[in-house]
């Protein structure tokens, strides 16, 4: 799985906390009257040292919204018992102070919880030195607060990179919607079937009628040997029967969970496309170009580094903001909804 597909990274390491607070209180019932005080830690080589209660501090900002909400974490590192003592110090990303902290540390994404020492045993191993001796706790944070914004919170596309996005591309409903969701994905993502799967672009399409277009772009992984012939397969279908077969194509595959090449043609031929044309297309390669070039685009204009990677974009304004995952569908409708605002 790719990187920002680590999919709910952040909800991943509350319920690690979850699970390391359960066996350190096992732990701790069968070891307790051999403590004598203080922490001991073993860092990530093995190295057992000791160390003070560290300060925490926890750093998220206002603009970001629900994703980047520090509340759960907060309550979860208290219950870790080295922790509950410990002075846990919050901070938002408007304050300079805070923007002087994450320098120091080398952090460029939020939220963020720097440690003062890695003397906490249960989390050594999920702690990275940061560049000013001290230890940030690893979230899969993606939320860079550095980068130019809207009132709203929202990054600002030029208007003129989602038009050449558009321009090649096959838009599923109203082409004058007042939202486009982008999804960069291949056919052999797991994590994109479920997304699919879940109801989520029914859902949507069902909640915001015209207001809400997609676009399909494929973003073939290495490590999926299906992933750069499922999508030759389905542009070749695309030029010959267009955008609705196209996404038919693209449904029936997630839905079967099967990106297999023989399958995909034999489905394209269901949808009426000629079977020995579509073989030539695909053997010849003929969109490897179209194809390197929407990766490329969705790595270059919005970071996106793994499937799915959805973007969800004010065709009006140009703000836009990044859904890494399968989220659940009130995840999309919550930021939507912001961005109708």
């Amino acid at each position: 799985m790719p990187k920002q597909n680590n999919n709910n990274f952040f909800m991943g390491i509350i319920i690690l906390l979850l699970i390391v607070i359960a066996v350190w209180a096992f732990y701790y019932g069968k070891n307790m009257g051999n403590n004598n005080g203080g922490s001991n830690t073993q860092n990530n080589t093995g190295t057992v040292t000791t160390g003070e209660t560290p300060k925490v501090t926890i750093i998220s900002d206002k603009r970001c919204g629900a994703k980047c909400d520090t509340t759960e974490l907060m309550g979860k590192l208290k219950e870790i018992p080295s922790l509950a003592t410990a002075e846990i110090t919050q901070m938002d990303y408007s304050d300079d102070a805070a923007k002087k902290v994450l320098k120091s540390a080398g952090i460029n994404t939020l939220p963020a919880a720097i440690f003062s020492n890695n003397s906490v045993s249960e989390l050594a191993n999920f702690l990275k030195a940061t560049t000013d001796f001290k230890y940030s706790l690893e979230l899969g944070s993606t939320y860079d607060p550095t980068v130019k914004r809207s009132d709203k919170g929202f990054i600002v596309l030029d208007k003129k990179i989602l038009e050449e996005i558009k321009k090649d591309s096959y838009v599923k409903g109203n082409k004058d919607a007042a939202i486009t969701w982008i999804e960069y994905s291949d056919l052999e993502c797991p994590y994109c079937a479920k997304l699919h799967n879940s109801g989520t672009p029914e859902e949507l399409t069902k909640k915001y009628g015209d207001k809400l277009n997609q676009v399909f772009q494929s973003f073939p992984l290495g490590f999926h040997k299906n992933a750069l012939p499922g999508a030759e397969a389905i542009e070749c279908l695309g030029k010959q029967k267009g955008g609705k077969a196209y996404y038919s194509l693209i449904k029936t595959s997630f839905k079967e969970e099967n990106s297999k090449l023989s399958f995909l043609i034999d489905e394209a031929v269901k949808l009426g496309a000629d079977k020995a044309s579509l073989e030539t297309c695909i053997e010849n390669k003929t969109f490897s170009a179209k194809i390197n070039k929407q990766q490329q685009a969705g790595t270059k204009e919005f970071g996106v580094t793994g499937t799915p990677g959805n973007v969800l974009i004010n065709n009006a304004t140009g703000e836009y903001e990044v859904i890494s995952g399968a989220y659940p569908t009130a995840s999309f409708e919550e930021i939507i909804d912001r961005l109708l605002k």
